[in-house]
């Protein structure tokens, strides 16, 4: 009896290892894993970015961002710290963040009226080496009669033609008087990334491939257009990002056609575009030559 009861114990365990190699071997069937979730890096978490930290102010700060690979997330080349979305602020409008390097350290702010009027335009300089990310700062005087909501928008101006090379944006809301109410800065991510063309790339042939990744704030839909060495625009195409609901990242993909007679420099820029202000939410661009 305790020989058979043995045979029977021996034949399960059999059993249960024959089930176990089974269920090894028909796991790489299954389903694979989603991909991972890129956590987004917020503003307040500055220690987690190159260049963003306090202390580098003393140190050699990196350089702008570079070209990052598709899926890749780049820290945002103008990074509004203060005051973060939603605040409620009074005069005078206080402004910090980061910057990657512009012409001459130079950047412009601007406050914009929800008719797309400016209310302020007032350049600001980056404190940093010349060619080094850098933090700038600046307050900005205003005065209303009762709350208004604005939008606040931080720009780098080529030298070479007076367009945008890129734009960031917060909107806040300006008080006559009261109490303020700072919001924490949003994204440290930067909001729209070209990966395709490349910065410097030569394009020909009248049409240019313009692929990426970011958030389009206004149903999705972004605007890409190609600017000549004039600064002419002279290519325009509205496009979609693969984003499924309002407020998320996701890929854009479009073919933009372009006139030129000559071949020279040129400015491929991505808009995600708004309804109310000038219609400008978040501006980032590359520069390439453009041929016939």
């Amino acid at each position: 009896m305790r020989i058979k009861t043995g045979l029977l114990i021996l034949a399960g365990l059999i059993l249960l290892l024959a089930c176990s190699s089974v269920e090894a071997l028909l796991a790489p069937l299954q389903a694979p894993a989603q991909a991972p979730v890129k956590t987004p890096i917020l503003a307040t978490e500055a220690g987690s970015l190159p260049g963003l930290e306090p202390a580098a102010q003393d140190s050699a700060l990196p350089a702008g961002n570079e070209q990052t690979a598709p899926g890749a997330a780049a820290q945002e080349a103008i990074l509004i710290l203060e005051p973060g979305p939603g605040s409620r602020v009074l005069s005078p409008l206080h402004v910090t963040g980061w910057a990657d390097p512009t012409f001459e350290q130079t950047l412009l702010a601007r406050v914009l009226r929800t008719d797309g009027s400016l209310l302020i335009d007032q350049p600001i300089q980056i404190a940093a080496d010349m060619g080094q990310r850098g933090p700038f700062g600046a307050d900005l005087p205003f005065s209303v009669t009762e709350a208004e909501n604005v939008l606040v928008q931080i720009l780098d101006i080529s030298a070479r033609d007076g367009g945008v090379v890129h734009l960031a944006s917060v909107g806040v809301t300006l008080l006559p008087g009261g109490d303020e109410v700072l919001s924490q800065a949003g994204l440290a991510e930067e909001r729209l990334q070209i990966f395709r063309p490349a910065p410097g790339e030569t394009i020909r042939g009248g049409r240019v491939l313009v692929e990426g990744y970011g958030l389009a704030s206004f149903e999705n839909s972004l605007v890409v257009e190609v600017y000549d060495a004039g600064g002419a625009r002279v290519g325009f195409t509205p496009c979609m990002t693969s984003a499924q609901e309002p407020g998320e990242m996701g890929t854009f993909s479009v073919e933009v056609e372009y006139n030129v007679s000559l071949e020279g420099p040129g400015r491929v820029s991505v808009v995600d575009t708004l309804p109310v202000f000038d219609g400008v939410g978040h501006v980032t661009s590359v520069v390439v030559t453009l041929a016939p």
